[in-house]
């Protein structure tokens, strides 16, 4: 049990011994002052000097972000609901994935399809946007859930970003901001144990390196080793990231970069745990159950380099470049009893199996001018850019192989370690392949129409293409014919507008309005592309920055309508050999509307609060609810104070997160069969009541460099379904666990 935390330790103390050497120390008090480093972007600064930057501060909210508009503006100034998890939070709260800091963040639901893949959803829609430094990113649902430690902070920006993404839901678009070099130097490493033999440690370390501060580095290594609380699952995950920032001149800063992060997995699930069992009663299976072989495994290796140019103009104007390539490479195999239902004797269950062998590669370069302008007597902010996007995917053409008859039936669900892997041949001839590339240029602008009223403008104008090609090569491997299907969409404009009204210093109204336009990247049974998804996104709110801005505070109320959107197909089995899923138009119509609060900052000195409360209604075209496996009711609340007095050193918080009921259609057997011998079903709701899940932390800091931590997720171990009715199953959440922690700092 102890072998994992001992190597953790080691790698981080080791790692941390070679980069804070005697030699590094010594220039922490350089013979001359540095060189003052030019800041990345126009950084806006308050009273309590709360900036773009959320490490170091001990806030829960940002001073300044980009990602609606890419205009920077505050969080009041924003016409769009913002929520910002900082590194403060992520911090006290041990939100180590993108998955444990979403579960926290206002108005988003998280739901798992299986082990390794999770499924982000707001308002209505899955989110499907992502940004990397305000960078577009291209991620699956394997890709999504990566390691927090190399992000400084997290927006989330709900409703339709069609001015800065381009295509997309009115769901939310989720910005990943990495950590920069700082001026001085500064060092952290820590280890952490927790339940399920989950272990982990870290190393980060930053500051000048040369030219008197105008070479700046920093560098976050980590390594995670758990097992599970299901059965035969087992996690490592290695993640690597390093950033050199240079003064080129005094009115120029390039930055490169490199983050890495490898994921391997045992016993990767593919589906969700059988609910009904073959007489048509529940199934009643424990939370530990695992249909999956130990050897089954979807592993994900990620790979991205990045770089950004920064030039000062004259005045506060800047000109922006930047690059991102990221591969993301998988060469697994996967053997999970998805399919069937079980029987009294552990029979009954069918394998989904396949090689998941690929790669991702994705390029996306922007270009961007940014500054303000007099007009009319009064001082307003520009911001026009272009940008591109292309991802790239392909697998080798595959064979499969002989396998023992009854090679997909399992004989005992319990006990699977006599089924070994299926055989393939992995030839060097290019299977399926796809593009998607997107082009666009951008134009925003700040208008002060008088003292309190402004308005934000913009819009997006653009092309979007996708092409998929499927060869098929006869037994000689000779090509016979490749099936390819294509989209094209040109002229594509997305408008964007926001009006806001300062009805005092601290209070402002808004409303805003955008074109939703999606090419749909899912494809039918038949393998066509859906029609891409349109409608319109509207919002009206008001927003609050209170105590000396240091809370920010929000209400809004939503509405957008659809067509076209893709549901699951799941009376069709996904693709055994890519394992690619099939999806069906919702038709036209939809509807979404709802309301949201909102409150994050410091509501009095040491005390951090995050408060949301998100009630969402989606309607198909027939006026029917749609999305019933979402919540209709979200409440999020997480809380840290640290005490005054002689137990200042103390600081306790907890979280607690409530939803109300969900509840999706599955096939239900009746108990009886037809002639071929086929369990005859019948479409049964399965629901999950309202539920609570209550989480604690604290930390103790016994001085300037230590400090001790402890967490409890789930602290009395409430058993629910995070997900229903996927594939006729159900999905368990995680029990209780607890984790020890203890941080070094220089």
């Amino acid at each position: 049990m102890f072998a994992p935390f001992t190597r953790s330790m080691t790698l981080s103390l080791g790692l941390f011994g070679a980069v804070v050497s005697p030699d590094m120390l010594a220039e922490t008090a350089p013979e001359h002052p540095p060189t003052k480093a030019l800041e990345l972007g126009a950084t806006s600064i308050t009273a309590e000097g709360l900036g773009t930057t959320t490490e170091h501060t001990g806030a829960y909210t940002t001073g300044s972000m980009s990602t609606a508009t890419k205009l920077n503006l505050s969080i009041k100034d924003t016409p769009q609901s913002v929520s910002v998890i900082t590194r403060q939070q992520m911090d006290d709260f041990n939100l180590n994935t993108l998955t444990e800091v979403l579960r926290q963040t206002t108005g988003v639901n998280v739901q798992h399809y299986d082990s390794d893949r999770v499924y982000y959803s707001s308002r209505g829609y899955a989110i499907t946007n992502y940004q990397i430094d305000g960078m577009l990113n291209t991620f699956g649902y394997m890709k999504s859930d990566s390691d927090t430690i190399i992000y400084d902070h997290i927006e989330v920006v709900r409703g339709a970003t069609g001015l800065t993404t381009g295509a997309g839901d009115p769901s939310a678009t989720v910005n990943m901001v990495r950590k920069r070099p700082t001026a001085q130097w500064q060092a952290k490493t820590g280890v952490s144990g927790g339940s399920h033999d989950n272990y982990y440690s870290y190393v980060d370390v930053g500051g000048p390196l040369a030219f008197d501060g105008r070479l700046r580095g920093r560098t976050v290594l980590a390594y995670r080793d758990s097992q599970s609380f299901r059965d035969n699952y087992g996690l490592q995950r290695s993640v690597g990231y390093g950033i050199l920032e240079g003064d080129l001149s005094d009115d120029t800063v390039l930055a490169i970069g490199f983050d890495y992060q490898d994921k391997h997995v045992q016993g990767t699930s593919w589906g969700t745990v059988p609910y009904w069992n073959s007489q048509g009663g529940k199934a009643g299976l424990s939370r530990s159950t695992n249909m999956a072989t130990d050897w089954s495994s979807w592993p994900l290796t990620d790979k991205t380099t990045f770089a950004t140019l920064d030039h000062r103009l004259a005045g506060d104007w800047h000109l922006k470049a930047a690059y991102t390539h990221r591969q993301s490479d998988t060469d697994g195999k996967v053997y999970y009893g998805g399919a069937g239902f079980p029987n009294a004797d552990r029979s009954g269950m069918y394998a989904w199996s396949s090689h998941m062998l690929g790669t991702s590669r994705m390029e996306a370069v922007d270009l961007n001018l940014a500054g303000s302008y007099s007009l009319l007597g009064r001082e307003h902010e520009l911001m026009m850019g272009y940008g591109e996007a292309a991802q790239r995917d392909v697998s080798p053409f595959m064979r499969r192989g002989d396998t023992p008859a009854g090679y997909g039936t399992i004989a005992d669900w319990k006990h699977m370690g006599g089924i070994g892997k299926f055989p393939d041949t992995v030839t060097g001839l290019k299977g399926e392949h796809s593009k998607k590339q997107q082009k666009a240029g951008y134009l925003a602008t700040r208008l002060s129409l008088t003292e309190r009223l402004h308005a934000v403008l913009g819009s997006r104008y653009g092309s979007w293409e996708l092409e998929n090609a499927e060869p098929a090569y006869d037994a000689n491997n000779q090509l016979t014919k490749t099936n390819n299907t294509r989209q094209t969409h040109n002229d594509m404009w997305t408008p964007y507008a926001g009006l806001l009204y300062d009805i005092t210093p601290q209070y402002t109204v808004y409303a805003s309005y955008t074109d939703i336009f999606k090419p749909q990247a899912k494809r039918d049974a038949s393998k066509q592309y859906l029609e891409p998804v349109v409608g319109s996104n509207y919002e009206v709110g008001l927003k609050g920055s209170v105590l000396d801005e240091r809370l920010n505070l929000a209400a809004a109320y939503f509405w957008s309508t659809q067509d076209n959107v893709a549901e699951l197909d799941d009376s069709v089995r996904p693709n055994p050999i890519t394992g690619e899923e099939y999806y069906k138009s919702g038709g036209k119509g939809n509807k979404v509307k709802g309301f949201e609060l909102e409150a994050a900052g410091e509501i009095m000195p040491d005390w951090n609060v995050t408060a949301g409360y998100t009630y969402t209604h989606a309607l198909k075209g027939s006026g029917k609810r749609n999305n019933t496996e979402q919540p209709l009711n979200l409440l999020k609340l997480s809380s840290a104070y640290r005490l005054p007095g002689e137990w200042h050193n103390l600081t306790v918080g907890g979280a607690v997160n409530w939803q109300s009921d969900i509840y999706e259609f599955s096939n239900r057997p009746t108990g009886t069969r037809n002639a071929e011998g086929s369990l005859i079903t019948t479409r049964t709701k399965i629901t999950q009541q309202a539920y609570t899940v209550v989480n604690l932390m604290s930390r103790y800091q016994f001085d300037e460099h230590v400090s001790a931590s402890v967490n409890v997720n789930n602290l009395f171990d409430k058993k629910y379904y995070e997900r229903v009715g996927f594939y006729n199953g159900v999905y368990w959440g995680d029990p209780r666990s607890i984790t020890l922690a203890l941080d070094w700092k220089l």
